[in-house]
C-alpha cells in the first residue's frame, strides 16, 4: 500500500491563542497518519501566548514580518515540505476528522488544482452571528448579490451562483470545473491546493487566497473538487466586531490596489452592488431572504441578515465616497493588533 501523501498546514497569526488552540486541536484529531502532517504557524509579532501554544502542539513557528494574514500565507509557504499545502486560519475549525483523508484523495487526481469544504458549519456552540454566516454560505452579505461565494448557502439552496460543470461525483467530494475568467471566491478557509501552484500565486511576499487559482494555473478552466463536509469559521460575534472587519476588508482594498500588489480581477460585477444596494435600503427582499433561510433552517441567527446588510452598504457606501472625494487613504496595518 502506498503512503499517504504528506500534507502542510500554513496557519497566519498575531494574538489569537485561543481560536488557535481550536484549530489546532481540530487539525491533530484527523485520522490521518501524524507523521505525514506539518503545521508551519506564521506568526506577525504576537505579544499573547499564540507561539506558546502552536509549538505546544507541535508545530514549527516562522516570523511574518510583514504582519498580515496574506504574508502570512506566503511567510508559511517558503518553509513547506509537502506539495499538498492547505491553508487554515487560526480561527478555523475542521469539522470532520476525515477531511485530511478526503483532500490526499481528490488531489490524486492531477487535474484538480484545489480541494475545500463545501459548507461552513454552524455548530450549536456558535455565538448566534457565527452561525449565521455559516447559514449564510459566506462572511460578506454583498457576495449573495454577486453569486460569487463558494460555501453552501440556505438562501438561494446552491452552494454558488458561479457557472460550473459537475463532471465527477462520489459520496466524498465533487469535481467541478470553472472558467478562469469567471471564479468564485475560492481559496480561503480550509483550502487546499499544490505547492506548486501556490508558489506561483506569490506576490511580492504576499498571497491572496482568491488569487490562487487565477494566477497559479493555466489553461480556459480551472479544476476544483468540493468536499462533502464542512468546516467552522468563527469570524464574529457581534455585529461591532463584524463592522470593524467590513471597514478593514474595505480599506485593505484600497491599499492593496493602490501597491498594485494583486493581479486577478478584482472589480465586482456592478448589477450585483445595485441590486444588493436597492434590497437593503428596502429591506423587504432582505426579509424574504432571511424568511427562505429561515424556512430551510429554524435559527434565530436569521435576524442577523438585515443588520449585517446595514452594516455593510455603510462601510462600504463610506469608504467609496470618500475615495471618490480624496479624503480616503490606503490603510496600513502597522499597527493591527489582531
Amino acid at each position: 500500500m502506498a503512503a499517504a501523501p504528506g500534507i502542510s498546514i500554513v496557519i497566519p497569526t498575531l494574538n489569537c491563542a485561543r481560536s488557535l488552540e481550536i484549530a489546532l486541536r481540530s487539525i491533530r484529531g484527523q485520522r490521518y497518519p501524524a507523521e505525514r502532517v506539518e503545521v508551519i504557524v506564521a506568526d506577525g509579532g504576537s505579544t499573547d501566548a499564540t507561539r506558546e501554544t502552536a509549538r505546544s502542539w507541535g508545530c514549527t513557528v516562522v516570523d511574518n514580518p510583514l504582519v498580515t494574514g496574506e504574508a502570512g500565507k506566503a511567510a508559511g509557504l517558503a518553509h513547506t515540505s509537502h506539495e499538498i499545502v492547505g491553508f487554515v486560519d487560526s480561527d478555523n475549525e475542521l469539522a470532520s476528522p476525515r477531511s485530511f483523508e478526503a483532500v490526499a484523495d481528490a488531489l490524486a487526481d492531477p487535474r484538480i488544482a484545489g480541494a475545500e469544504p463545501i459548507q461552513f458549519a454552524a455548530l450549536d456552540t456558535m455565538p448566534a452571528l457565527d452561525r449565521y454566516f455559516a447559514l449564510l454560505g459566506m462572511n460578506d452579505p454583498l457576495v449573495l448579490f454577486l453569486g460569487t461565494y463558494d460555501r453552501e448557502c440556505l438562501v438561494t439552496g446552491k452552494w454558488t451562483g458561479v457557472d460550473h460543470e459537475v463532471y465527477e461525483a462520489s459520496p466524498a467530494y465533487r469535481k467541478v470545473r470553472f472558467r478562469r475568467e469567471r471564479l468564485p471566491t475560492v481559496g480561503a478557509n480550509g483550502f487546499f491546493t499544490r505547492r506548486s501552484i501556490a508558489a506561483a500565486a506569490v506576490r511580492d511576499g504576499y498571497l491572496f487566497d482568491v488569487d490562487i487559482l487565477h494566477l497559479g494555473t493555466s489553461g480556459p478552466f480551472v479544476h476544483v473538487a468540493k468536499l462533502h463536509l464542512g468546516i467552522a469559521h468563527h469570524y464574529a460575534q457581534t455585529l461591532g466586531q463584524f463592522a470593524r472587519k467590513q471597514t478593514r476588508r474595505a480599506q485593505d482594498f484600497l491599499y492593496f490596489s493602490a501597491a498594485c500588489i494583486r493581479t486577478a480581477p478584482a472589480a465586482p460585477p456592478r448589477l450585483g452592488i445595485l441590486l444588493f444596494t436597492a434590497a437593503t435600503l428596502t429591506i423587504l427582499p432582505l426579509l424574504v431572504q432571511a424568511a427562505i433561510g429561515w424556512v430551510r433552517r429554524r435559527d434565530r441567527a436569521w435576524l442577523f441578515h438585515v443588520p449585517a446588510c446595514w452594516i455593510t452598504l455603510v462601510v462600504y457606501g463610506t469608504v467609496t465616497l470618500r475615495r471618490l472625494l480624496g479624503a480616503a487613504r490606503p490603510h496600513s496595518r502597522a499597527e493591527w493588533g489582531r
